[in-house]
């Protein structure tokens, strides 16, 4: 049912999946991130508004599980829901249709974080890289690695930081995915690396270098020092190192839901540094004779 004082649509009106996911999201005034996911998500869809069914849904998430992660299956069919609700109450599908969407099961997560060993290792090939036109390089990688970890930013937010955010050792920017402000920690390392940088515009790193070479620079790094990843390892690192020093990592990731914190912590890392002992005792042997 629409909402009281809002003229519904109707069925007659024709209204592409693009356009149904703007509306949707201008109506529950989603962030700036949020409406991007949907965007990028919806295009891979050749749907009108109206095509929205159950039975389609159940269908393409079907056959969507058979090329793609069960983690990102998962979220096409939480915006397809939410799409297909809505719809039904702009009426442009029939209500009566409504039921639950098929289930997608997901793996627990099993995340791989960076030790300090291996972000030390990225310092290192980071003093030696050469260029930059804005900033020399090696400069704005060490300030990029230490800043990334130190703060558990993700890589957007990484490049929207400004100067005049920085209070103390502290720094509270706006998270681009979710919207939220978000109080991050910055330590010695990484406020001493941002001194080192050139001041071009309100931005920390925004104003020296785009996404596309940030990543280009991460891609590099990782080569070199022989390692997987990307700035997200950062992210995890600093999640993970804070569960060693028996800290929530909810707070540094900037989480609203305890549970989230699952997809970021390295349990692996967790046990070696935290010198976890086995569960079960040894087994006595004995030797034969």
């Amino acid at each position: 049912m629409a909402s009281r004082g809002r003229k519904p649509l109707g069925r007659g009106h024709t209204m592409t999946l693009l356009q149904l996911a703007r509306l949707y999201h201008n109506r529950v005034g989603g962030s700036p991130g949020y409406l991007e996911q949907l965007e990028v998500f919806v295009r891979r869809l050749d749907w009108q508004a109206s095509d929205l069914h159950p039975e389609r849904i159940d269908a393409y998430l079907t056959d969507a599980l058979k090329h793609l992660a069960p983690s990102t299956v998962r979220n096409h069919r939480k915006m397809l829901r939410v799409l297909l609700h809505f719809a039904a109450s702009e009426r442009l599908v029939d209500a009566s249709i409504l039921r639950p969407l098929r289930r997608v099961k997901q793996l627990p997560p099993n995340p791989r974080a960076w030790s300090h060993e291996e972000i030390r290792s990225l310092l290192t090939v980071a003093a030696n890289m050469t260029g930059g036109r804005k900033c020399p390089r090696n400069k704005l990688a060490r300030a990029w690695i230490l800043t990334a970890y130190s703060t558990g930013l993700r890589l957007d937010d990484l490049l929207s930081i400004r100067h005049d955010q920085i209070r103390g050792q502290r720094i509270c920017p706006s998270q681009h995915k979710v919207g939220w402000p978000h109080v991050c920690w910055l330590d010695d390392n990484a406020l001493a690396a941002i001194r080192q940088l050139p001041i071009l515009g309100p931005r920390i790193f925004g104003d020296l270098i785009c996404r596309d070479k940030a990543m280009a620079m991460m891609r590099h790094l990782t080569r070199v020092a022989g390692l997987p990843g990307s700035t997200k390892f950062l992210r995890r690192s600093g999640a993970t190192y804070c569960e060693i020093a028996g800290k929530d990592a909810t707070g540094h990731l900037g989480h609203r839901s305890p549970g989230m914190k699952a997809y970021y912590v390295d349990r692996l890392l967790l046990a070696e540094e935290k010198r976890q002992e086995p569960t079960a005792p040894p087994l006595e042997l004995v030797e034969s004779a």
